[in-house]
């Protein structure tokens, strides 16, 4: 009996050739199962140079090197292993070049018995952006041959297929991408009818069986650097986009965020009303380096963690909160007076 992803591999493939059928191109022999789509947007335009007659084995080496260097080993051997697959074979008719051998352009996308989900138009935008820079830190640059050309030009060679699925069709192959193999979500709020977001706190929320994967705070797509917390606070700031550096604020915490980024503390710390025995203390965030204008609050969790400890967190309020108690109250939806009457906080 077959898997569940065979008879969907089977699926798609059936849906493929009903879309070469409809442009009038004989389907290919030559059906690979890449790893990842980043594997596929390497191996596809490599291909179709290899299968169109291209012979210089020292561009070609060169090129997978770069693949090597910047996406990593295991993606340069998944490469490697499309491409032999993908040209094992005499070439087909009398084309000449890659991009005249694709047919993306030309074809409808397939359409396989994979669910959509809606969290897939979110993965297919966040696996454009990260192939782009994939492309531009492996064959960008001054540095021209054809290999290099046809990447740059054939890297989004690829169609979804039901939804989830990725394929490069070309005239002497058809290289396809099945769904991840690891997708981490979280509600995406208290309210149990909320759709879930992407999310992962330790490594990609959406992953491939190669290692390739997307990394998501919260919904947000975000650069590796963020959940593996390793930017410094200047690199922080510097980030050009706002919610990217909202995400790594939160990753790293307000508490290590506001002594690193050595923001200005408003007034002396007081005595926590709701907490006793802990302080409050309230930081300016500079314009520019939050979406929104705020200070932070900083306060002490009221429960005792298994190690003894107590957590530091901090909370954004509006800037226009002049002292501690008066953004703690803010916090409760209370008055400065009704705060300092607060039982003690859990």
């Amino acid at each position: 009996m077959n898997t569940p992803l065979v008879e969907e591999e089977q699926a798609f493939e059936a849906a493929a050739r009903a879309r070469y059928q409809e442009i009038g191109v004989p389907f290919p022999d030559r059906v690979v199962r890449v790893s990842s789509p980043l594997a596929g947007t390497f191996a596809a335009p490599i291909a179709a140079c290899l299968a169109t007659g291209h012979r210089n084995r020292r561009v070609l080496d060169s090129v997978l090197r770069a693949v090597d260097d910047t996406a990593g080993e295991r993606i340069g051997r998944a490469v490697r292993d499309a491409v032999e697959a993908a040209t094992a074979g005499p070439a087909r008719g009398s084309v000449h070049g890659a991009a005249a051998t694709a047919l993306h352009a030309d074809l409808p996308a397939a359409r396989g018995r994979a669910k959509r989900d809606d969290l897939w138009d979110t993965v297919n935008e966040a696996v454009d952006a990260d192939l782009r820079a994939a492309v531009e830190a492996a064959v960008g640059g001054a540095r021209q041959d054809t290999i290099r050309g046809e990447i740059r030009r054939l890297w989004r060679a690829r169609l979804p297929a039901a939804g989830v699925w990725w394929w490069w069709p070309f005239r002497d192959f058809v290289l396809f991408c099945p769904p991840p193999s690891d997708v981490h979500r979280e509600p995406a709020g208290e309210d149990e009818t909320a759709r879930p977001r992407l999310h992962r706190a330790d490594g990609p929320a959406v992953a491939w069986e190669d290692g390739f994967g997307l990394c998501f705070w919260r919904g947000t797509h975000v650069p590796r650097a963020v959940v593996d917390d390793t930017l410094t606070a200047d690199e922080i700031i510097r980030e050009p986009n706002a919610e990217i550096r909202r995400c790594a604020i939160e990753r790293r915490g307000w508490d290590r965020f506001v002594i690193e980024a050595r923001l200005d503390q408003i007034g002396p710390a007081v005595p926590d009303p709701g907490n006793p025995g802990q302080t409050l203390t309230l930081h300016d965030v500079p314009p520019g380096v939050y979406p929104t204008n705020v200070r932070v609050l900083l306060c002490t969790n009221g429960t005792v963690e298994r190690d003894g400890t107590r957590r530091r967190f901090g909370l954004t309020v509006p800037a226009a909160c002049t002292d501690p108690i008066e953004a703690a109250a803010w916090t409760y939806g209370l008055t400065p007076a009704q705060y300092a009457q607060a039982q003690r906080r859990s």
